[in-house]
């Protein structure tokens, strides 16, 4: 079944791969095309004016002929839903332009700017925008999201942002890792502080930042085969690292704690977690919004820390 003939019959597309008549991989992209096949994916003749001539008024219906078949698990927004007042005084024009267009609700155009790539005048955007974005190319996808959604309502919480504009501990941020917050005045070390997990402090960590046997990688020149991820460091380290490591504390007069209830190296271990300022303690504060957060160093530098050069 040939190319022309499947544009042809779009609208059989979903039951010819019920039928395994033809695959997803058959599936051929009418989007930006100068031969003028892939028109017919969408239009029963030449848009004249204000008509498209499409093959549905259901515009979502039309696109999903074939993507309700290859990526309906990548949408990342729903259709068939009014946008709120607020959202649509957001809105630049354009979009409001489009919502309308899709009968006062989301459809598809109204993130996706389909004319964009049916015009030859514009395939030059095709490199920078693909996947005709409308009112793109954006940096982050998010900035598309963001014609309709207040930026401000999507902020992720920063458990490191510790300390207020004023200047002032915001001892509520300390509850994200701490079950009590801290007495700075009294915490000596790591031992005089608890947590909201007790077996596993990684898992403070770990809900926000991706996990892998770290640090190392691929790239490691003590990486076995091109697949090594690394070692796992997250272990109680043997007597002779131990014993390097509380050297290591006394000679740059830093803080490189052990999980309390194990003595195994954890996340904090290398990485201050902990905003400038927050560490009453000089030598625990060291690290502190430097560079990715460690400790002591950086490349090799806090690796020796544990490991003779």
């Amino acid at each position: 079944m040939g190319e022309r003939s499947l544009f042809e019959r779009v609208d059989e597309i979903p039951q010819l791969i019920r039928q395994g008549k033809i695959d997803v991989d058959q599936l051929p992209d009418p989007h930006w095309r100068e031969d003028g096949e892939g028109c017919q994916a969408c239009h029963r003749g030449t848009p004249v004016g204000k008509d498209a001539k499409l093959r549905s008024k259901d515009i979502n219906a039309l696109c999903n002929n074939c993507h309700d078949t290859v990526s309906v698990h990548n949408y990342i927004h729903a259709v068939g839903m009014e946008p709120s007042a607020e959202k649509r005084d957001q809105m630049p024009e354009v979009f409001q332009q489009a919502i309308k267009r899709g009968g006062g609700v989301v459809t598809c155009i109204a993130c996706h700017d389909l004319p964009m790539q049916c015009k030859k005048e514009r395939f030059a955007e095709k490199g920078l925008n693909p996947r005709f974005f409308r009112g793109g190319p954006y940096q982050e996808r998010t900035g598309l999201c963001f014609n309709c959604h207040n930026p401000t309502h999507y902020e992720r919480l920063n458990p490191h942002d510790q300390i207020s504009d004023k200047g002032e501990l915001d001892t509520q941020r300390c509850l994200v890792c701490h079950n009590v917050s801290p007495n700075r005045r009294n915490a000596k070390s790591i031992d005089d502080v608890s947590f909201n997990v007790t077996d596993d402090l990684t898992k403070l960590c770990t809900g926000c930042h991706p996990w892998r046997p770290h640090p190392g990688g691929a790239w490691a020149i003590f990486a076995k085969n091109s697949n090594s991820e690394g070692p796992n460091h997250l272990i109680k380290p043997p007597e002779a690292i131990l014993k390097h490591l509380k050297e290591s504390e006394a000679k740059s007069d830093v803080v490189l704690p052990l999980e309390p209830s194990s003595g195994k190296i954890f996340c904090a271990t290398c990485h201050n977690p902990h905003e400038r300022g927050v560490q009453r303690h000089a030598r625990a504060d060291k690290g502190a919004d430097g560079y990715k957060r460690l400790r002591i160093g950086a490349g090799t530098q806090i690796c020796n820390n544990c490991h003779n050069k």
